[in-house]
């Protein structure tokens, strides 16, 4: 075998972590809940390159002037292996890159999944979570289908709490700006960890999140899990806010955008909407609503473009030779 390549979806969380207990090893702070989507996807090819002196990363078509995040994965990966074979890594988006829809977490997933198979490296499912988690934390969460939890007090602990087919839902991403953002979640996530006066007790209402959207998410009470995940989107960026420097992701077209979708649910919809560190909405509802609610964000002046996927699957591989 000489080439495989790999598929991976973005998620976007629902109960959120927004800091590092182990900035090293890329540990989070606290446990997550997130949505792995389907549309939305990253699909990575690394081949074998004998005359190459060293790993080359490709994204959308440019070369890289270095491996970034992707060193410790990579490295991590080549030890477990004993690899010395470099390779040529080359990785699309079908979706903005670095713009707050989660692409480093689909991307790294991609990776460690066409890595393990094309050396055949045999990996367990902790060990390609830990392969992920060191580019990108987030990135386990793409390893699974469904609604997927990462719980911190088992570490590398990640598993689906809802598969795709057994609680159909839809996102609907409303992008109000598909530039590169301007300040990176990791070194984002440093500053409000050292500044925030909130920091602690951010730490500290996480472990009565994850409780709360676990029994939503078992009760498959859409409402319910709408109220924890808006109060800890909102708690994290007022973490954000109060960091030194303040951290912003939230724009004015996105806030212009909430008060349109609480509108919405106001008409009757349910629904709720959730912010990562980026400016873009992602809009939860039920399957059979979605359409309807596109067609209405979609008309808002704040919202460029409207992206809709429903729950997907894990990252797999898709081609290889």
């Amino acid at each position: 075998m000489s080439e495989v390549t790999a598929i991976a979806h973005p998620n976007f969380a629902l109960i959120k972590y927004w800091g590092k207990t182990d900035s090293i090893h890329n540990i989070p702070a606290m446990s997550s809940i997130s949505l792995t989507v389907d549309t939305l996807a990253s699909t990575t090819k690394i081949s074998q390159q004998p005359q190459m002196q060293e790993n080359v990363w490709e994204l959308n078509g440019e070369r890289q002037p270095d491996l970034g995040q992707l060193l410790p994965t990579l490295d991590y990966l080549s030890k477990v292996g004993e690899i010395r074979e470099p390779c040529l890594i080359q990785s699309d988006n079908n979706f903005p890159t670095a713009a707050g829809l989660a692409s480093s977490a689909s991307g790294v997933a991609s990776i460690v999944v066409a890595y393990n198979r094309l050396f055949d490296l045999g990996l367990t499912n902790k060990q390609m979570a830990k392969a992920a988690m060191l580019g990108s934390g987030s990135a386990p969460r793409s390893l699974l289908p469904g609604i997927v939890l990462l719980d911190i007090e088992n570490q590398f602990d990640c598993r689906t709490l809802a598969e795709p087919n057994q609680w159909p839902l839809s996102v609907i991403v409303c992008i109000t700006d598909d530039q590169r953002k301007t300040m990176s979640s990791r070194e984002g996530m440093e500053i409000s960890r050292k500044t925030s006066p909130l920091y602690e007790s951010w730490l500290k209402v996480n472990a009565s999140h994850i409780k709360r959207a676990k029994k939503a998410i078992n009760e498959r009470n859409l409402r319910a899990l709408g109220l924890v995940a808006e109060e800890n989107c909102k708690q994290m960026h007022e973490v954000m806010r109060t960091s030194n420097p303040s951290i912003n992701y939230m724009t004015n077209k996105t806030i212009d955008c909430i008060n349109a979708i609480e509108s919405i649910r106001n008409s009757g919809f349910d629904l709720f909407y959730t912010v990562d560190a980026g400016p873009q909405v992602k809009i939860i509802c039920k399957t059979e609503d979605n359409g309807l609610i596109q067609e209405r964000v979609s008309s808002l002046p704040s919202v460029r473009q409207t992206l809709i996927a429903n729950i997907g699957y894990g990252a797999r591989v898709i081609n290889e030779g």
